[in-house]
């Protein structure tokens, strides 16, 4: 316990000297330190943080008398150094790349570039280091894991029948969007050169996603739960329920509609394709609180399926959310990291390889429209795999239907986009040919629509919702119409050949 202790006060004076280094240089006080003599004090700071909090972890073996396995051991020593050190050196090269200020505050161009470098390829080993560390005390953890704390309980989890007054699955929620805003914020700065142009509507925007959320459920759920209830039992969001993609909806329709009413002389297409893409790393750090709460997850499986995962994910996913244990060798399917996965994956796609290296195939909008569709894709795989007890409505179709509207809306607004941004800024003489072979596209994807439309409206819905041939038709469809929309990308490039020019001697 005094080893722990004493590392712990060692690792706490470091990082918090470190960071009051780093705010000085900002802030620019006297006398002004160098940025080479900041860095160099900085590698001090994280070699003692990181040898600290190394020691506090082995030292939790001592303190609780535990004799662990040598896999165990060195998972908590190699998980400690690389947590330690990738923790502390992505913290410290995020505030200076995003809040450092740049050359005026004697940082380089090319020094930035190094730390934002260094930033993308140590935070991501952070996490998978984190995952690394916990191996070597899941096994000695109470499960279910605790899900929040109660003021007059302490730790509490699910299946203590307490309600925690600090619940994780809120946390969750509430750091991703935190961590949203600041980012967007930052992405604001560098195109406007001002901070705060988002904080009104982050402020109008989150709340609304909720109470969007909590709607969709409702009325997703009424005949379940909630018909011949007590009309404030809608109300009780506190009790759970809530829909990412009724919530993700909501909060887009608001944020703009109060974006643009607030924020004049500003490019609403620009500010969409900044904003709705970083949702999805909002709803990946939100998914974290199905995890706690051991809710929403997917069906049974088998742990040889899943050998791969983290053990504290993987001994929390062999309970239900009564607290029943599984079978030997049985967990339920992990959604929550699958999507928390796939979101992070979609935030790459549409920010850095749409948003830059595709970026002259691309019109403002797409990037926000591009959301929708992977979003929509994401939960379309994702809701044959979902435990029948989490289904959102009486036949479990919800979700699914919502899910393939995402998709083919986002896609004909991708379509639209580009074909009225063409025909507004096209003005040769060809102009009739070149629409009709773009409206060609919008024919045969508009069929597929409706054909599919009226097959699924005529359906009794009989179909179990799992991957067979009907609900693959389903997906392949929604592909389908996503890959024609695509087209339209494409299509202007094609059309808009350079005219020669002729140098007069």
């Amino acid at each position: 316990m005094v080893l722990f202790i004493v590392a712990a006060v060692l690792a706490v004076f470091a990082l918090g000297f470190g960071l009051y280094l780093t705010i000085q240089f900002i802030r620019n006080r006297i006398p002004p330190v160098p940025f080479n003599k900041l860095i160099k004090r900085l590698f001090i700071i994280v070699g003692v943080f990181t040898l600290s909090f190394a020691t506090m972890m082995i030292s939790i073996y001592l303190w609780g008398s535990i004799k662990p396995k040598a896999y165990e051991l060195t998972a908590a020593i190699v998980g400690g150094l690389l947590v330690g050190f990738l923790g502390s050196v992505s913290l410290f090269s995020f505030i200076l790349h995003y809040w450092g200020g740049g050359e005026e505050k004697g940082i380089s161009q090319g020094a930035d570039k190094w730390m934002f470098k260094v930033l993308m390829a140590a935070f991501p080993l952070f996490l998978i280091s984190i995952f690394f560390l916990t191996d070597g005390f899941a096994n000695y953890v109470k499960y279910p894991l605790v899900n929040g704390i109660s003021f007059t309980n302490g730790f509490v989890s699910p299946v203590d029948g307490v309600s925690p007054n600090i619940a994780f699955y809120a946390l969750c929620i509430l750091s991703g969007a935190i961590y949203v805003y600041f980012l967007c914020d930052h992405k604001f700065y560098l195109e406007y050169g001002k901070h705060g142009i988002l904080e009104s509507t982050f402020l109008v925007a989150f709340p609304a996603g909720i109470l969007g959320a909590r709607l969709f459920y409702v009325i997703g759920n009424w005949n379940v739960e909630f018909a011949g209830e007590a009309w404030y039992k809608a109300f009780m969001i506190w009790e759970g329920g809530l829909t990412i993609l009724g919530g993700a909806l909501t909060g887009i329709v608001v944020g703009v509609a109060w974006f643009i009413w607030r924020n004049k002389g500003y490019n609403i297409w620009l500010a969409v394709d900044i904003i709705v893409p970083t949702i999805l790393i909002a709803q990946a750090v939100g998914r974290w609180g199905n995890f706690f709460n051991i809710e929403v997850y997917g069906k049974l499986s088998s742990y040889d399926n899943w050998w791969w995962l983290p053990r504290f994910i993987v001994n929390n996913m062999r309970f239900d959310n009564s607290g029943v244990v599984l079978n030997d060798n049985m967990i339920h399917v992990p959604l929550f990291f699958i999507e928390c996965i796939t979101n992070l994956l979609g935030y790459f796609v549409l920010a850095h390889v749409f948003g830059k290296a595709l970026r002259k195939y691309t019109q403002l909008g797409d990037l926000a429209f591009g959301y929708i569709i992977w979003y929509g894709l994401t939960r379309l795989f994702m809701e044959p795999l979902r435990d029948a007890d989490f289904n959102m409505g009486s036949n479990g179709y919800w979700s699914w239907i919502w899910s393939l509207a995402f998709v083919i809306g986002g896609s004909l607004a991708i379509g639209v986009n580009h074909l009225v941004r063409y025909l507004r800024n096209k003005k040769d003489v060809n102009k009739l040919a070149k629409i009709i072979e773009t409206a060609s596209v919008c024919v045969v994807a508009l069929t597929l629509i409706i054909v599919g439309g009226v097959m699924m409206g005529t359906s009794s819905f009989s179909q179990a919702l799992v991957l067979n041939k009907f609900n693959w038709g389903l997906i392949i469809l929604a592909l389908g119409i996503s890959a024609l929309m695509g087209l339209l990308i494409t299509l202007p490039p094609l059309f808009n050949k350079k005219k020669e020019v002729v140098e007069v001697a």
